[in-house]
């Protein structure tokens, strides 16, 4: 009877090799992971992709353990992800759960449709709404596959470096404060902890060119990310806004706003004169429609405007109200913005000059521009509506007759957060009367008052962009945020009370900056951008309020309950900007840098420069790891297999290569013996030891084979002669040997092999 054949060392060298290969790339992936913290709410979607990813790249592993081709094995792992999508997110619509089906490939791209669109319109950090959870599990499922696919089959490892490099740029766009040094760290270490996992790749079984051309092009592009996205290399976090304002280019214009107003330099956006005695807001459009996490603008039909041609009537104004309306003139002269809306003051009756509009929407008079609006002029005609108190509480509760507004005005989600409701009812138990208008003044009021501590910053750490009801129940929580919190948060609050309210996005009145025959020329930059809450009142239409502290001015008409809460007084026509309370971001910056030292946040600063030491050091160690693994593992496979005495003297070579010994790779074993013990001068117990490992190695390769024999003694021996060799240099060499390998940086054209025994 045959005994059964054992695994031959290749065998057993893929086996385990593949198992550590699979280690190496999920830390890739979890590095990633690291990166992607802070982007989306909650921990579940990080264990989804954690557990995704950890399955496929067991499930290859496993496979070719069994002894299964790579590529076979990678086929079967992309079969295993296509059942493990279809049970994971529609079960009901695949046969058996698992098996595809046309009604289950719709369900799955229905869902993708959905993941892109709450990636669009979300904020960071994200909702982890369930299509965003699919995609981040098709995402991770995706690369766990592809890495296997590049690192496995196609024995191409440090060409995974692209893809992780690729994958980590999307965070360091993303990301307030760039990418994260830890990520970056882990992401780097894992690709040193795969490269050192790939024995082909360290006995160069590849092609050189191959070889040299996956590592250069993995280096470059690492070192594309770490300058483009690493604080204290250029720049911190994602490049400043820069160029023209963009307004209306993406899904949600409230976080684009929130963009700009952060920019370091504000921008020169536009000039303009008016006959107005007080500075009107210039109106782009506005967003009456909040479902799920975004404001948007409702599409309605669009009427065609001819240069000079009047719009139809101000919505909701009715001529029996008695309110006094002046006609107001406006020049306007657009420097630096992108946007299909045209500003102007609110309402606007005309538009002459150069075509600049195409249309506007009769709901809310939103202009929709011809063209590129930079470098275009153009006058308005608008109307100034000053109700008074008395007009505005006899309007009366809207009660959807007689007027065209729109359903979406009122409609709330379904479920409210309770800090929602309940500072809805706190502001109503504390309103002057029981009129709309006393609730909208008790709103307004309630956060204009100092008493109730909100105050103004655009780069709170406690609130996020956008006007979503999650981060208006943060910003009630807080009572910090900017002028897109205050005015989403006062027009869901309206809504809760029954008073239609939608959010108007445009400019405050700007600079002063000239007065001329009774004319007040104003500059807008960036940092006048604004949003505002309208609220409708019937009969006399849509009306701005002002909630936004130390922003703008309260309309005189909201004034007469309100004279703790707010100024009494409008601000002189020709007071300066600067002289007003809220700083831009880059005077903030400057207060910063001259508080450093008294504020305790300062230290948060010294984290960056801190973890970037640490990555710096965790990248200058890595080679030193990557070449004690390396030695490890030989040893290992010397005292655990018995391993070829090829593997020894590999070993010994590269050793005496570090440790600045002659070694040229054209040099038989008796000759590179013979020159290293010239320099080194072993004693004799030490010189016996090389002579019996030379003569092990010259029989492996010039006797005859012997497929199944095993060099145990080798380990020790091989131990002791490297230990001996190392003994023998000064620190100096030791140190450089240890930290700067030679032989691990040893010229990539140069082919080393350690040839691996296979039975016959």
């Amino acid at each position: 009877m045959f005994d059964r054949p054992r695994p031959t060392l290749a065998q057993t060298a893929v086996t385990r090799g593949s198992w550590r290969v699979a280690g190496a790339l999920f830390l890739e992936i979890i590095a990633c992971s690291i990166a992607l913290i802070g982007l989306i709410q909650g921990t579940g979607w990080w264990f989804a992709l954690i557990g995704v990813s950890a399955l496929l790249l067991a499930v290859p592993a496993a496979l070719r353990a069994l002894g299964l081709n790579a590529w076979a094995a990678a086929g079967l792992n992309v079969l295993v992800f296509g059942l493990l999508v279809q049970l994971a997110f529609v079960p009901r619509l695949a046969l058996l759960g698992v098996i595809p089906t046309p009604r289950s490939f719709a369900g799955l791209a229905e869902l993708f449709r959905q993941a892109l669109v709450a990636i669009q319109s979300q904020h960071t950090p994200a909702v982890a709404l369930p299509e965003l959870v699919f995609f981040i599990v098709l995402f991770g499922g995706a690369l766990a596959v592809v890495l296997d696919v590049l690192a496995v089959a196609l024995r191409l490892p440090a060409v995974t470096a692209v893809v992780i490099g690729g994958v980590l740029v999307v965070p360091a766009l993303l990301q307030a404060d760039g990418l994260s040094l830890i990520a970056l760290g882990a992401a780097a270490a894992a690709w040193f902890v795969l490269l050192a996992a790939d024995g082909r790749l360290l006995r160069g079984m590849r092609g050189s060119g191959a070889t040299a051309l996956s590592i250069g092009a993995s280096a470059t592009l690492i070192a594309l990310v770490i300058a483009a996205t690493a604080p204290g290399f250029i720049e911190q976090g994602r490049p400043a806004t820069q160029g023209p304002v963009a307004l209306g280019s993406t899904v949600n214009s409230l976080v684009d706003l929130g963009a700009d107003l952060r920019r370091p330099t504000p921008v020169d956006v536009l000039r303009y004169t008016t006959t107005a005695e007080t500075a009107p807001y210039l109106q782009l459009t506005t967003l009456d429609t909040i479902r799920g996490t975004n404001w948007t603008h409702t599409a309605g039909s669009v009427a065609p405007l001819a240069d000079g041609t009047g719009l139809t009537e101000v919505p909701g104004l009715a001529d029996t109200t008695g309110v006094s309306l002046h006609s107001v003139k406006s020049t306007i002269d657009v420097q630096n913005l992108n946007s299909q809306w045209v500003p102007a003051p609110y309402p606007a009756t005309k538009i002459s000059g150069g075509r600049t509009a195409r249309g506007y929407q009769p709901d809310d008079l939103t202009l929709f521009a011809s063209a590129a609006l930079s470098g275009r002029s153009y006058s308005t005609t608008s109307l100034d509506v000053e109700p008074t108190a008395a007009q505005l509480a006899a309007a009366g509760p809207y009660t959807g007759e007689g007027t065209e507004l729109a359903s979406d005005d009122l409609e709330l989600p379904a479920e409210v957060p309770e800090i929602i409701s309940s500072t809805a009812g706190e502001i109503a138990g504390e309103a002057a009367g029981d009129s709309e208008y006393d609730l909208a003044v008790a709103i307004q009021s309630y956060f204009q008052s100092s008493d109730n501590g909100f105050t103004y910053s655009t780069d709170s750490p406690d609130t996020v962009d956008g006007g979503s009801l999650d981060v208006i129940a943060k910003f009630l929580e807080v009572r910090e945020g900017y002028c897109v919190h205050f005015a989403s948060a006062m027009a869901v609050i309206a809504r809760v009370l029954g008073i239609p309210s939608r959010i108007a996005i445009g400019y405050l009145p700007g600079t002063p900056i000239s007065q001329h025959d009774g004319k007040t020329t104003y500059q807008v930059d960036s940092s006048d951008l604004h949003a505002w809450p309208q609220l409708f009142f019937p009969g006399l239409g849509w009306l701005s309020f002002e909630p936004t502290v130390s922003r703008g001015s309260p309309p005189a008409y909201t004034l007469a309950t309100t004279p703790d809460a707010v100024p009494t007084t409008a601000p002189s026509a020709v007071t300066p900007k600067a002289a007003a309370p809220t700083p831009t971001a880059s005077s903030r910056a400057i207060a910063n840098e001259q508080a450093a030292a008294s504020n305790p946040s300062a230290a948060r600063n010294r984290v960056p420069l801190a973890l970037g030491i640490l990555v710096l050091v965790a990248l200058l160690a890595a080679p030193a790891g990557a070449r004690a693994a390396r030695r490890r593992g030989r040893l290992t496979r010397l005292r655990e297999e018995g391993a070829s005495p090829d593997v020894a003297w590999a070993e010994i070579r590269d050793t005496a290569q570090d440790l600045g010994f002659a070694a040229s790779a054209t040099e038989t074993p008796r000759a590179f013996a013979a020159r290293l013990r010239s320099q080194w001068h072993p004693d004799a117990a030490h010189q016996r030891d090389l002579d019996e490992i030379l003569a092990l190695v010259e029989r492996s390769e010039f006797g005859p084979p012997r497929p199944w024999a095993r060099y145990f003694e080798l380990a020790d021996q091989t131990a002791r002669v490297l230990a001996a060799m190392r003994a023998s240099r000064h620190w100096t060499t030791r140190a450089i040997a240890t930290f700067a390998p030679r032989s691990l940086f040893a010229v990539l054209g140069e082919r080393r092999r350690e040839p691996v025994r296979t039975g016959m």
